[in-house]
């Protein structure tokens, strides 16, 4: 009889250490699909925070178009062509403006992405060239671009719009011309 209770006991033995593989093995495969969740949950946050931050591009970029629409559509509106200049012949821009509702939108298509450190910027150009920045923008990758635009003063005498690529932090026109055209055209 001594040796069926020893034999028992082995026997219950092995039994508990299997189950205490097994509890172990169960823990790290618990563990493993935790740290998976964990991170898929992450990731899930990180594109939830990316659709956000799109979503208000495409707000902004909306709330442009219709800045855009209601400059065109105004009864005192024009378009000011500009040409463009030197390596983007085939580019094009054009400011929608109105005068009476002080709004203005650049818009603009055929452009290269800026040098890191450099802008766009559309300046408004007086009779002596003195000029005034009325806007800056980094075009889509595509090579397009929608901006609001400061329209110019009343008293302002503006011959000309401009849109040159230069450092950011320039206050005056001096880099590569990609546009020019005359405010009033004849």
């Amino acid at each position: 009889m001594a040796c069926i209770g020893i034999a028992a006991v082995a026997a219950l033995a092995i039994f508990a250490a299997r189950y205490a593989t097994d509890l172990r093995d169960q823990r790290i495969t618990d563990s493993a699909a935790r740290a998976a969740l964990s991170d898929r949950i992450t990731s899930l946050e990180h594109d939830v925070i990316d659709s956000r931050k799109q979503i208000a591009a495409m707000r902004q970029q909306l709330d442009i178009s219709n800045q855009a629409i209601d400059a065109a559509l105004a009864p005192d509106s024009r378009i000011i062509h500009l040409a463009p200049l030197g390596a983007t012949p085939n580019a094009s821009a054009v400011v929608a403006e109105s005068p009476i509702k002080s709004k203005a939108v650049l818009i603009v298509s055929g452009v290269p992405q800026p040098p890191s450190g450099q802008i766009y910027q559309l300046w408004w150009i007086g009779p002596h060239g003195e000029a005034t920045r009325a806007s800056s923008f980094t075009p889509s990758p595509e090579g397009s671009a929608m901006s609001n635009v400061a329209t110019p003063s009343a008293d302002a005498h503006v011959v000309a719009g401009e849109v040159t690529l230069q450092p950011s932090a320039d206050k005056s026109p001096g880099g590569t011309i990609y546009f020019r055209g005359p405010t009033d055209e004849h």
